[in-house]
């Protein structure tokens, strides 16, 4: 997260300003460091009190802050049935990025303590589904490999096919080559012939399977592109970073107003302005980790008005009764949050 996320598996959804926040709740220390390329490190972490760490599912992510002050959302990649010993995230380092896996690869140590917020999960595993079809590209395998620990413990029928650029770029290649369902997995490289696409498993698969995929932009784009004629809740995706905005539409360029019903309370967001940095600046607790539409930790019930959801990280069901406030705009002159 790997910068996460977003989903089409339903979640459960509260208002940050009304449940007990995720941001450095924990205190783990980082156990173990594993070099798996140039670029990509796993981190073990466990908590530094001895107790257990709470559970979680497959496709799960958390929050962790980082030296120099940032936070970042990074997805779990163990097996979900040993979370309460210890997390573990892996993290590609992307120099031309927003600086957060910089500051992971310089400055975090085997031996070092670091704040975590508790795990969360929108991008969940279908329960019943006939077959799973996990689609990672590079770093994107991050979540997929948890997934397919759960999947493989339950019985359940899946393929995790792995796009790398190369061999050497291929991450958690050691656990891709040890894990007890590798007999499920397939390497594709782009520098490889003859190459298969992720379109091409997608035409191959299964009757009513469910797709699920996590990459950069590029890799996202052309598996929803090729999974647009599958039943919407059979695709479930997560994103790193929110995709490359094109020209700003009349939401984008007009302010407008934010009612709080429970406070009371009717506050301006001007052209620029974040619905999240105004309720901010008005003392008014929001939880912001990405503040792309990615994560998902800034979600906030709404009562009335027409939001123009910007988020990837909610179900058209979710944007009914949800905004993610880092990124939405309002197509309505009024927006009637629940808070």
């Amino acid at each position: 997260m790997s910068s996460t996320p977003t989903a089409t598996a339903p979640t459960a959804l509260t208002s940050p300003s009304d449940s007990t926040t995720t941001r450095g709740d924990l205190t783990v220390r980082v156990a173990r460091v594993v070099r798996h390329t140039d670029e990509v490190n796993s981190y073990v972490l466990q908590r530094i009190d001895g107790q257990p760490l709470p559970a979680c599912e497959a496709g799960a992510h958390l929050d962790v802050h980082l030296p120099g002050g940032l936070v970042r959302s990074y997805s779990l990649c163990g097996d979900p049935t040993r979370t309460t010993e210890s997390y573990e995230i892996a993290v590609k380092r992307e120099d031309n990025g927003r600086g957060g896996s910089r500051a992971v690869h310089v400055g975090v140590r085997e031996g070092d303590t670091l704040r975590i917020g508790a795990p969360r999960n929108q991008f969940r595993l279908a329960p019943n589904a006939p077959h799973h079809l996990l689609l990672g590209g590079g770093i994107g395998v991050t979540p997929l490999v948890s997934m397919a620990h759960a999947l493989h413990a339950r019985g359940a029928s899946f393929t995790l096919a792995v796009f790398a650029r190369g061999a050497q770029h291929l991450a958690l290649k050691s656990v891709l080559d040890t894990a007890p369902w590798r007999d499920r997995v397939q390497v594709h490289f782009d520098d490889a012939a003859p190459t298969t696409n992720a379109a091409t498993l997608l035409a191959q698969a299964p009757a009513g399977a469910h797709v699920y995929f996590c990459g950069p932009e590029g890799f996202m784009s052309h598996v929803r592109q090729a999974s647009q004629t599958w039943a919407p809740e059979r695709v479930h995706f997560e994103y790193f970073s929110a995709p490359v905005a094109t020209s700003a539409g009349p939401a984008e360029t007009a302010g407008f107003e934010v009612v709080l019903a429970r406070r009371q309370l009717r506050l301006h967001v001007a052209p620029g302005k974040s619905i999240a940095h105004v309720l901010q600046a008005a003392g008014v607790p929001v939880d912001t980790v990405c503040e792309q539409g990615i994560c998902g930790s800034c979600l906030t019930p709404y009562l009335d008005g027409t939001p123009d959801h910007q988020d990837m990280c909610m179900t058209d069901g979710e944007h009914a009764t949800h905004v993610a406030v880092c990124c939405a705009r309002s197509h309505s002159p009024v927006l009637t949050l629940d808070i």
